[in-house]
């Protein structure tokens, strides 16, 4: 198995002492850089979710006006780096192509011009926006071979204490959606009255119909949320939708440059990803790669325990008499997904076991395998370590029952998140597992650890 490595929110410490680096990175299996947003000087994102203080972003190009011009939009305003720090930028990515290493540019419409300001799924002004940005981007540094986005999505979870209800799915109806509604054909105040009784039956849920439901499959499953056909029109508007995102993307892309350019995307993991309206088989049709999140900590946000756990402790407090095993039981029926050895909330601190990895990991490497025709088109993003998006920390241990599950399952290549946070044990497990193992006392590359997000 092959890495890339992710470098996000500190450009500078990988610039400036790149070589050494970048030939750590070699030793240890690495064949390709993500690098982004494309801004120095960006605030860490600190333990507890906050950002350091008093930074002030300096775009690494500055914006050419006749591509927004081209694409209808305003240019962007950001203040812009010295010369000489975008030479050592350029630099730097002219060597890691040198090396033979893929080079893609991670959130290459970060920067966009301040007419962005809509949802992006539903808003073309905002897409035209972010692709003329991304078409900058790509212009500025023509050696890279592509761009990952990171979103927009739709929301996946229903615990509205959640960091003030981020990703919350009963805030998805705003009345903003209603135009893309009637384009692709749906009916608005249908989708918003099924979004108000699917809310209504998840604080209703009676054990009688979890006991006869949960277990039943797809047609089960609709029982238990009442067969509403609206509540599946509104699951199929949120991937229709999402992907008329990425094809207008892909489109806008395409039209305004000259030569051919890889686009990718991160979807959640194949157990949540349709809840937020990705679907893989649609996407790989156009798109060239897809980075499913590999993120099964507890807490934080973004993992797969910690997202378990709040609709427990959720549907819980909205049920009076509910036991977690039967919230539980609605989780696997929504999301297929059963956990080994676990049967309640207090089990999920301990769910990080062999059999997890065996079972669920594999599953999940498994399903989003089989929406490609190779295997090198998919390359899941990775965070395990002392603060995996603010979550339980994850051992080296574990990233190594995570990555051998997911090679025996036919994956190739993973992207590790992020550099800055890089533990020893983890750089340990990485480079014995991709490429020459790492010794610290003979190595002059050290992994940063640092107390970032």
């Amino acid at each position: 198995m092959k890495i890339w490595m992710d470098v996000m929110r500190d450009i500078e410490h990988v610039m400036d002492d790149n070589e050494r680096i970048f030939d750590g990175w070699a030793a240890g299996g690495i064949d390709g850089l993500v690098i982004g947003p494309l801004f120095f000087n960006q605030p860490k994102l600190m333990p507890g979710t906050r950002f350091e203080p008093d930074r002030q972003p300096l775009a690494c190009f500055a914006p050419n006006p006749r591509v927004y011009q081209q694409f209808g939009v305003l240019t962007p305003t950001d203040p812009v780096a010295e010369i000489q720090q975008q030479r050592r930028f350029d630099k730097m990515l002219q060597s890691a192509k040198d090396r033979g290493w893929a080079v893609w540019l991670f959130q290459a419409s970060a920067g966009a011009g301040s007419d962005a300001k809509g949802n992006p799924i539903v808003d073309d002004q905002t897409q035209r926006a972010l692709a003329a940005r991304m078409v900058d981007t790509l212009q500025h540094y023509p050696m890279v071979d592509g761009a990952i986005m990171d979103g927009p999505e739709w929301g996946y979870e229903i615990a509205p204490h959640h960091m003030n209800h981020r990703s919350y799915i009963f805030n998805d109806l705003p009345a903003s959606v209603e135009t893309k509604c009637q384009e692709l054909g749906y009916d608005y105040a249908a989708l918003v009255a099924a979004k108000d009784r699917l809310f209504a039956n998840l604080h209703a849920l009676k054990r009688s119909n979890i006991t006869l439901h949960a277990h039943g499959g797809l047609l089960g499953g609709a029982r238990l949320l009442q067969g509403d056909p609206d509540l599946f029109a509104w699951l199929q508007f949120r991937v229709d939708s999402l992907t008329a995102f990425f094809q207008s993307i892909r489109t806008q892309v395409d039209g305004a440059l000259n030569y051919p350019i890889k686009l990718g995307v991160g979807p959640r993991s194949a157990a949540f990803a349709p809840l937020c309206g990705y679907d893989f088989v649609r996407l790989a049709e156009f798109l060239e790669i897809l980075l499913p999140k590999h993120y099964f900590f507890q807490r934080g946000f973004d993992g797969m325990l910690g997202t378990i756990y709040r609709y427990v402790e959720t549907l819980v407090q909205w049920n009076p008499g509910l036991q977690d095993d039967e919230a539980l039981a609605v989780v696997n029926a929504l999301f297929g997904l059963t956990l080994p050895n676990v049967s309640n909330r207090d089990d999920l601190e301990s769910a990080l076991s062999p059999e997890f990895f065996a079972q669920i990991v594999t599953r999940e490497t498994v399903r989003a395998l089989g929406a490609v025709d190779d295997p090198e088109r998919i390359v899941p993003w990775v965070d395990t370590g002392r603060w995996p998006h603010d979550g339980d920390p994850m051992s080296a241990r574990d990233l190594l029952m995570l990555l051998q599950s997911a090679e025996s399952a036919g994956l190739k290549r993973f992207l590790y998140h992020h550099h800055g946070n890089l533990s020893a044990g983890e750089w340990a497990v990485i480079s014995r597992f991709c490429g020459k193992p790492w010794s610290a006392l003979e190595s002059s590359y050290q992994p940063p650890d640092m107390a970032v997000l």
